[in-house]
């Protein structure tokens, strides 16, 4: 493998750079915040209602992994650790691609009108399957 400058077109963002920058900006305010001793913030939602957000726990996760406890940090809330997780690998992504200039990832392309109307999934439709067309009609985008 053979490492390249990276060249980004005139007015393109550089994805990769606000991706780590904005990460590391949200852990030094955090770090920041408790450093100061500031108290730490109380769920709204709960205080209201007596149920628990889908957020609920997020603090004591952040709070559990940064003392190294990831059982406890998943016990504390499992969709705040899975999201952590998620930014983790996208800041070693963009930490790889700014640090060996590599290019960043090429786009996924589909085959030329194979998945246009479906995101993805190749359409196939009921004719295409062999199903007859119903009594009453056939209208639609195939039409």
């Amino acid at each position: 493998m053979r490492a390249t400058v990276r060249h980004l077109p005139p007015g393109e963002p550089d994805l990769e750079l606000l991706a780590l920058g904005g990460s590391a900006g949200a852990v030094a305010w955090r770090a920041a915040w408790i450093t100061a001793g500031l108290p730490l913030p109380h769920c709204a939602f709960r205080a209201m209602t007596g149920c628990p957000c889908p957020t609920c726990g997020a603090t004591r996760c952040v709070l559990a992994l940064l003392h190294g406890h990831a059982g406890a940090a998943l016990a504390w809330n499992p969709l705040v650790f899975c999201g952590l997780a998620a930014i983790a690998v996208l800041n070693l992504y963009a930490a790889a691609v700014l640090a060996g200039r590599f290019p960043p990832g090429a786009p996924v392309t589909q085959p030329r009108g194979s998945a246009h109307r479906t995101g993805g999934v190749p359409a196939a439709t009921g004719r295409e399957l062999g199903l007859r067309d119903p009594p009453w009609g056939v209208g639609g985008i195939d039409d």
